[in-house]
């Protein structure tokens, strides 16, 4: 996101990141992470595993390159946790290298993992509305997509002023029943989550969400009764209890089948990038890269 040279920041904004720091047990956040934008639109948080510094590598050489799009309007910024286990400490020595280079990281002093991706859509929700709410908007996303932003760009200033207020939308699942089958990681417990079918919701790996919504989305949250590991169905049931509509996004792309019949120029974001290898491959295809230096 910026360059491995330190710059000096406001004292009121350093308080501010020391407040939050303190508040969301955070161990590395840039001071520059979202202040000193002329036009802020969007906020493009990548939900990231400790351990991937390959695919983080990736996405700065890609679609995150911000050769592609308006850096006054878009940011970025890598989520993650702790990593666990043996490999704890060194984890964390490259995440520390990363962050001094590149300032693009934010970490807590939590594990990470897949069961635990409600306290990190927490986090980054709570991150968003203490340092970050002059977005109008927050992307939310993973590091197995492929992004193209200048398509998420042209989509959000489209929409009208008069629906930006309410405005959730993603990859929309409807009448989704709960798993019942134990072996399966969608597995949930009949006392967990008894109806038949779970309220519409986003597919949690590509989500957009006006960032005014936020207070009321961190209200309901804390005080819902529901807790399941699935971070984008209790979203689903906390904006169903908030009587918020959610809207499907055709040009997000979640079912690989799917997204194969689709233009890829046409995507705002594709997911199924599991190597880097693949996300090089369709990044070259946007015919982007000869000004931003990809490599392969």
């Amino acid at each position: 996101m910026w360059s491995c040279v330190s710059l000096p920041s406001a004292p009121e904004t350093m308080h501010r990141i020391q407040k939050v720091r303190t508040l969301l047990n955070l161990t590395l956040i840039d001071a520059r992470i979202c202040p000193g934008l002329r036009q802020p639109l969007v906020l493009i948080v990548i939900r990231a595993t400790p351990d991937q510094q390959s695919k983080r590598e990736a996405i700065r050489a890609t679609w995150a390159n911000p050769c592609t799009y308006d850096s006054n309007i878009v940011r970025y910024l890598f989520l993650t946790g702790k990593q666990s286990g043996p490999q704890s400490t060194y984890v964390d020595e490259v995440l520390q290298q990363e962050f001094d280079c590149y300032g693009d990281i934010v970490q807590y002093d939590s594990p990470d993992g897949y069961r635990l991706l409600p306290q990190k859509q927490f986090i980054a929700l709570s991150l968003v509305h203490h340092l970050c709410s002059n977005f109008p908007f927050v992307f939310m996303t993973d590091e197995d997509f492929l992004i193209n932003i200048p398509k998420l760009t042209e989509y959000l200033l489209q929409v009208p002023p008069n629906g930006r207020k309410s405005f959730v939308g993603g990859h929309l699942y409807k009448d989704v029943p709960p798993v019942r089958d134990i072996r399966n990681k969608y597995y949930v417990q009949y006392d967990v989550y008894p109806n038949k079918t779970y309220p519409p919701f986003i597919a949690g790996g590509a989500s957009l969400m006006n960032t005014s919504l936020i207070p009321s989305v961190l209200a309901e949250i804390r005080k819902s009764k529901i807790h399941i590991h699935l971070e984008d169905v209790r979203m689903g049931i906390v904006l169903w209890n908030l009587g918020i509509e959610t809207r499907d996004i055709k040009g997000i792309c979640i079912l690989p089948v799917k997204c194969r019949r689709v233009p890829l120029n046409e995507l705002i974001a594709k997911h199924g990038y599991s190597n880097e290898k693949s996300l090089y491959r369709d990044w070259k295809k946007l015919n982007w890269f000869s000004n931003c230096h990809a490599h392969s």
